[in-house]
């Protein structure tokens, strides 16, 4: 199974916790209860399957996992700084134009004329609306907002974002203010 599924990172074990093998773990699902639903995880790097004896809410994004097996401190402690993933097809189905980061990261990212822009390589999570990290063509770093104004289309088939950016989102488009020039009033 291993070497033929795709994985989706959906947490990470920040600490053990107490004496008796529960981990702290950080969430990173949007799902609302997405550990309590799950019967096993596995840990990566080498998805090794863990069943899951108990969840429990902790402080912020963070849970208490208590696995099968794992009954004290020290084995809790072997499992630090582990990502916690799980097979694709166990991922729960998204809203529509709504996608997981796994498929935005790596899209070749085209204009609605066709001229390409590059690729998408992070993703940066602000308050309002994620932002896109392309990395241009002739590797510059452009930087587009995730809101419906400038993402077109997402085609995970072809691998491909269509924007339409806003004037001045790209350096070619931007306005610059030559301080040579006299003021025209």
């Amino acid at each position: 199974m291993k070497n033929t599924t795709e994985w989706a990172t959906i947490g990470k074990i920040v600490a053990p916790f107490g004496i008796r093998g529960e981990v702290k773990v950080f969430s990173l699902s949007d799902v609302p209860n997405r550990f309590v639903k799950l019967t096993a995880i596995y840990l990566a790097p080498d998805q090794v399957r863990y069943p899951i004896e108990s969840v429990r809410p902790y402080k912020g994004e963070m849970l208490l996992l208590k696995f099968k097996g794992i009954d004290d401190a020290n084995a809790a402690e072997k499992l630090r700084n582990r990502d916690i993933v799980i097979p694709l097809d166990e991922l729960a189905q998204l809203p529509p134009d709504s996608y997981y980061q796994h498929d935005i990261l790596g899209l070749q990212v085209v204009r609605l004329n066709g001229q390409e822009v590059g690729t998408i390589v992070d993703i940066w999570a602000t308050g309002g609306n994620d932002v896109y990290v392309i990395k241009g063509t002739q590797g510059q770093q452009f930087l587009i907002p995730a809101i419906k104004e400038v993402i077109k289309q997402i085609d995970l088939i072809r691998h491909v974002m269509y924007i339409d950016p806003m004037k001045g989102l790209l350096d070619d488009e931007a306005v610059m203010d030559d301080p040579n020039q006299e003021e025209v009033e």
